[in-house]
Protein backbone atom coordinates (compact mmCIF):
# COMPACT_ATOMS: atom_id res chain seq x y z
CA UNK A 1 0.00 0.00 0.00
CA UNK A 2 1.17 3.37 -0.74
CA UNK A 3 2.23 5.18 2.13
CA UNK A 4 0.50 8.49 1.58
CA UNK A 5 -2.76 5.84 1.64
CA UNK A 6 -1.72 3.93 5.00
CA UNK A 7 -4.55 5.00 7.31
CA UNK A 8 -7.25 5.78 4.93
CA UNK A 9 -9.92 3.39 6.21
CA UNK A 10 -13.04 2.47 3.52
CA UNK A 11 -16.34 0.06 3.32
CA UNK A 12 -17.00 -1.38 0.04
CA UNK A 13 -19.86 -2.69 -1.31
CA UNK A 14 -19.22 -4.83 -4.41
CA UNK A 15 -22.46 -5.13 -6.94
CA UNK A 16 -22.25 -7.38 -9.78
CA UNK A 17 -19.44 -8.64 -7.74
CA UNK A 18 -18.49 -11.70 -10.34
CA UNK A 19 -15.70 -13.90 -8.74
CA UNK A 20 -14.68 -10.91 -7.02
CA UNK A 21 -12.12 -8.89 -9.88
CA UNK A 22 -12.57 -5.88 -7.53
CA UNK A 23 -12.53 -6.83 -4.29
CA UNK A 24 -9.16 -8.99 -4.68
CA UNK A 25 -7.61 -5.56 -5.52
CA UNK A 26 -9.34 -3.21 -2.95
CA UNK A 27 -7.84 -6.26 -0.40
CA UNK A 28 -4.54 -5.68 -1.72
CA UNK A 29 -5.22 -2.11 -1.43
CA UNK A 30 -6.20 -2.55 2.08
CA UNK A 31 -9.64 -1.01 1.46
CA UNK A 32 -12.26 -3.07 3.32
CA UNK A 33 -14.91 -5.30 1.07
CA UNK A 34 -18.21 -5.32 3.18
CA UNK A 35 -20.83 -6.73 1.03
CA UNK A 36 -21.37 -8.73 -2.14
CA UNK A 37 -24.13 -8.79 -4.22
CA UNK A 38 -23.83 -11.90 -6.99
CA UNK A 39 -26.83 -13.81 -8.44
CA UNK A 40 -24.58 -16.98 -10.32
CA UNK A 41 -24.03 -19.46 -8.21
CA UNK A 42 -21.07 -20.55 -9.62
CA UNK A 43 -19.38 -17.17 -8.95
CA UNK A 44 -20.66 -17.14 -5.45
CA UNK A 45 -18.88 -20.56 -4.92
CA UNK A 46 -15.30 -18.73 -5.87
CA UNK A 47 -16.38 -15.93 -3.77
CA UNK A 48 -17.57 -17.50 -0.39
CA UNK A 49 -14.04 -20.19 -1.24
CA UNK A 50 -12.02 -17.02 -1.71
CA UNK A 51 -14.02 -14.47 0.73
CA UNK A 52 -15.07 -16.99 3.54
CA UNK A 53 -16.64 -13.57 6.07
CA UNK A 54 -17.55 -11.40 3.79
CA UNK A 55 -21.62 -12.15 3.35
CA UNK A 56 -23.12 -12.65 0.36
CA UNK A 57 -26.79 -11.14 -1.10
CA UNK A 58 -27.93 -12.97 -4.28
CA UNK A 59 -30.50 -10.61 -5.82
CA UNK A 60 -29.81 -6.61 -6.16
CA UNK A 61 -33.42 -6.17 -6.70
CA UNK A 62 -34.09 -7.14 -3.17
CA UNK A 63 -30.76 -5.64 -1.68
CA UNK A 64 -31.14 -2.90 0.63
CA UNK A 65 -28.68 -0.11 2.19
CA UNK A 66 -28.49 2.14 4.85
CA UNK A 67 -27.08 5.73 5.03
CA UNK A 68 -23.93 6.16 4.92
CA UNK A 69 -23.26 2.31 5.32
CA UNK A 70 -20.02 2.19 2.26
CA UNK A 71 -18.08 4.53 1.51
CA UNK A 72 -17.28 3.00 -2.24
CA UNK A 73 -19.78 1.35 -4.27
CA UNK A 74 -18.45 -0.63 -7.20
CA UNK A 75 -20.06 -2.47 -10.18
CA UNK A 76 -19.98 -3.89 -13.81
CA UNK A 77 -23.39 -4.08 -14.22
CA UNK A 78 -24.82 -6.43 -17.28
CA UNK A 79 -23.21 -5.85 -20.57
CA UNK A 80 -24.73 -8.31 -23.08
CA UNK A 81 -27.56 -5.61 -24.05
CA UNK A 82 -24.51 -3.36 -24.59
CA UNK A 83 -21.85 -5.09 -25.85
CA UNK A 84 -21.57 -5.65 -29.55
CA UNK A 85 -22.08 -9.39 -29.80
CA UNK A 86 -25.07 -9.40 -28.13
CA UNK A 87 -28.59 -8.07 -29.44
CA UNK A 88 -27.96 -4.17 -28.64
CA UNK A 89 -31.07 -3.72 -26.93
CA UNK A 90 -29.31 -1.13 -24.65
CA UNK A 91 -29.38 0.05 -21.10
CA UNK A 92 -33.12 -0.43 -21.17
CA UNK A 93 -32.64 -3.99 -21.92
CA UNK A 94 -33.36 -7.12 -19.32
CA UNK A 95 -29.96 -7.25 -18.23
CA UNK A 96 -28.38 -4.32 -18.78
CA UNK A 97 -31.14 -2.39 -17.52
CA UNK A 98 -29.89 -3.80 -13.78
CA UNK A 99 -28.08 -0.11 -13.52
CA UNK A 100 -30.72 1.01 -12.62
CA UNK A 101 -30.92 -0.79 -9.37
CA UNK A 102 -27.14 -0.08 -9.01
CA UNK A 103 -28.31 3.83 -9.54
CA UNK A 104 -30.87 2.99 -6.32
CA UNK A 105 -28.93 1.58 -4.17
CA UNK A 106 -26.44 4.78 -5.03
CA UNK A 107 -28.98 7.33 -4.26
CA UNK A 108 -29.76 5.42 -0.96
CA UNK A 109 -26.18 4.80 0.83
CA UNK A 110 -24.75 8.30 -1.04
CA UNK A 111 -20.96 6.56 -0.85
CA UNK A 112 -18.39 9.25 -1.64
CA UNK A 113 -16.96 7.13 -4.16
CA UNK A 114 -18.87 5.10 -6.97
CA UNK A 115 -17.09 3.21 -10.05
CA UNK A 116 -19.13 1.87 -12.61
CA UNK A 117 -17.12 -0.48 -15.25
CA UNK A 118 -18.62 -1.86 -18.40
CA UNK A 119 -18.10 -2.62 -22.20
CA UNK A 120 -17.40 0.36 -24.96
CA UNK A 121 -20.46 -0.61 -26.68
CA UNK A 122 -21.76 1.59 -23.78
CA UNK A 123 -20.60 4.24 -25.54
CA UNK A 124 -22.05 3.66 -28.85
CA UNK A 125 -25.59 2.84 -27.71
CA UNK A 126 -26.29 5.61 -25.52
CA UNK A 127 -25.53 3.81 -21.78
CA UNK A 128 -22.74 5.77 -21.01
CA UNK A 129 -24.78 9.07 -21.28
CA UNK A 130 -27.93 7.63 -19.71
CA UNK A 131 -25.23 6.59 -16.47
CA UNK A 132 -23.37 9.31 -16.26
CA UNK A 133 -26.93 11.26 -16.05
CA UNK A 134 -27.89 9.64 -13.63
CA UNK A 135 -24.59 9.78 -11.37
CA UNK A 136 -24.90 13.56 -12.10
CA UNK A 137 -28.75 13.63 -10.77
CA UNK A 138 -27.60 11.87 -7.62
CA UNK A 139 -25.21 14.62 -7.13
CA UNK A 140 -21.41 13.02 -8.22
CA UNK A 141 -19.14 14.71 -10.14
CA UNK A 142 -17.05 11.68 -12.26
CA UNK A 143 -13.90 11.19 -15.11
CA UNK A 144 -14.45 8.41 -17.41
CA UNK A 145 -11.01 6.56 -18.95
CA UNK A 146 -11.14 3.52 -21.73
CA UNK A 147 -8.68 1.15 -20.39
CA UNK A 148 -7.60 -1.76 -22.62
CA UNK A 149 -5.56 -5.06 -21.37
CA UNK A 150 -3.16 -4.67 -24.17
CA UNK A 151 -2.58 -1.67 -22.63
CA UNK A 152 -0.49 -3.40 -19.74
CA UNK A 153 0.77 -5.86 -21.70
CA UNK A 154 -1.81 -8.80 -21.82
CA UNK A 155 -2.73 -10.67 -24.80
CA UNK A 156 -6.07 -9.36 -25.68
CA UNK A 157 -7.56 -5.97 -26.19
CA UNK A 158 -10.74 -5.89 -23.68
CA UNK A 159 -11.14 -2.45 -23.80
CA UNK A 160 -13.36 -1.42 -20.71
CA UNK A 161 -15.13 2.04 -19.18
CA UNK A 162 -14.02 3.12 -15.97
CA UNK A 163 -16.20 6.06 -14.14
CA UNK A 164 -14.90 7.20 -11.32
CA UNK A 165 -17.46 9.34 -9.18
CA UNK A 166 -17.08 10.97 -5.99
CA UNK A 167 -19.81 12.78 -4.52
CA UNK A 168 -20.66 16.64 -4.31
CA UNK A 169 -18.78 18.56 -2.03
CA UNK A 170 -15.92 16.15 -2.26
CA UNK A 171 -14.12 18.55 -4.99
CA UNK A 172 -10.09 19.01 -4.71
CA UNK A 173 -7.99 20.64 -7.05
CA UNK A 174 -7.10 17.09 -8.43
CA UNK A 175 -5.27 16.61 -11.79
CA UNK A 176 -7.68 14.94 -14.31
CA UNK A 177 -7.22 11.13 -13.87
CA UNK A 178 -5.89 11.03 -18.09
CA UNK A 179 -2.96 12.81 -16.50
CA UNK A 180 -2.29 10.01 -13.70
CA UNK A 181 -3.31 7.11 -16.01
CA UNK A 182 0.03 6.82 -17.93
CA UNK A 183 2.37 6.14 -15.37
CA UNK A 184 -0.17 3.73 -13.74
CA UNK A 185 -0.66 1.75 -17.17
CA UNK A 186 3.02 1.66 -17.38
CA UNK A 187 3.66 0.16 -13.79
CA UNK A 188 1.39 -2.17 -14.28
CA UNK A 189 2.65 -3.20 -17.41
CA UNK A 190 6.04 -3.92 -16.04
CA UNK A 191 4.61 -5.95 -13.30
CA UNK A 192 2.69 -8.25 -15.31
CA UNK A 193 6.19 -8.51 -17.67
CA UNK A 194 8.00 -9.84 -14.76
CA UNK A 195 5.74 -12.68 -14.04
CA UNK A 196 6.43 -14.64 -16.80
CA UNK A 197 3.24 -16.40 -17.24
CA UNK A 198 2.71 -18.67 -19.49
CA UNK A 199 -0.53 -18.42 -21.75
CA UNK A 200 -3.29 -21.12 -20.16
CA UNK A 201 -4.01 -23.77 -22.68
CA UNK A 202 -8.12 -24.06 -23.34
CA UNK A 203 -7.98 -27.35 -25.24
CA UNK A 204 -10.01 -29.95 -24.70
CA UNK A 205 -11.11 -30.24 -20.88
CA UNK A 206 -10.89 -34.07 -20.21
CA UNK A 207 -13.24 -33.75 -17.30
CA UNK A 208 -12.28 -30.59 -15.73
CA UNK A 209 -15.20 -29.48 -13.50
CA UNK A 210 -17.59 -27.06 -13.80
CA UNK A 211 -14.97 -25.83 -17.33
CA UNK A 212 -17.78 -23.75 -19.08
CA UNK A 213 -18.63 -22.24 -15.70
CA UNK A 214 -15.04 -21.13 -15.34
CA UNK A 215 -14.51 -19.63 -18.57
CA UNK A 216 -18.00 -17.63 -18.53
CA UNK A 217 -16.46 -16.28 -15.27
CA UNK A 218 -13.42 -15.62 -16.13
CA UNK A 219 -14.75 -14.18 -19.59
CA UNK A 220 -17.05 -12.21 -17.44
CA UNK A 221 -14.55 -10.95 -15.03
CA UNK A 222 -12.72 -7.40 -14.98
CA UNK A 223 -8.41 -7.60 -15.23
CA UNK A 224 -7.52 -6.96 -11.79
CA UNK A 225 -4.60 -4.55 -12.98
CA UNK A 226 -6.97 -1.80 -14.80
CA UNK A 227 -9.51 -1.81 -11.63
CA UNK A 228 -6.41 -1.28 -9.61
CA UNK A 229 -5.70 2.26 -11.58
CA UNK A 230 -9.72 3.03 -11.07
CA UNK A 231 -9.14 2.59 -7.03
CA UNK A 232 -5.78 4.06 -6.64
CA UNK A 233 -7.74 7.07 -8.20
CA UNK A 234 -10.62 6.76 -5.41
CA UNK A 235 -7.63 6.44 -2.76
CA UNK A 236 -5.80 9.41 -3.73
CA UNK A 237 -8.44 11.84 -3.88
CA UNK A 238 -9.38 10.32 -0.68
CA UNK A 239 -6.09 11.24 0.48
CA UNK A 240 -6.72 14.91 -0.69
CA UNK A 241 -9.63 15.44 1.85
Amino acid sequence: INAQWQGILMKHLDLFAGIGGFSLVAQELGIETAQFVEINSYCCHVLRKNFPTIPIHRDIRTFHANPNQFDLITGGSPCQDLSIAGKRAGITGTRSGLWFEMLRVIEVAKPNFVIWENVKGAISTGALLTVLSGLCEAGYHFDAEILSAAEIGLDHKRERIFVVAHADGIWWDAPPWREQVGHQIEAARLAIARQSIDPPAWGISHGLPHRLDRLAAIGNAVVPALVAIALRRVLYLESLR
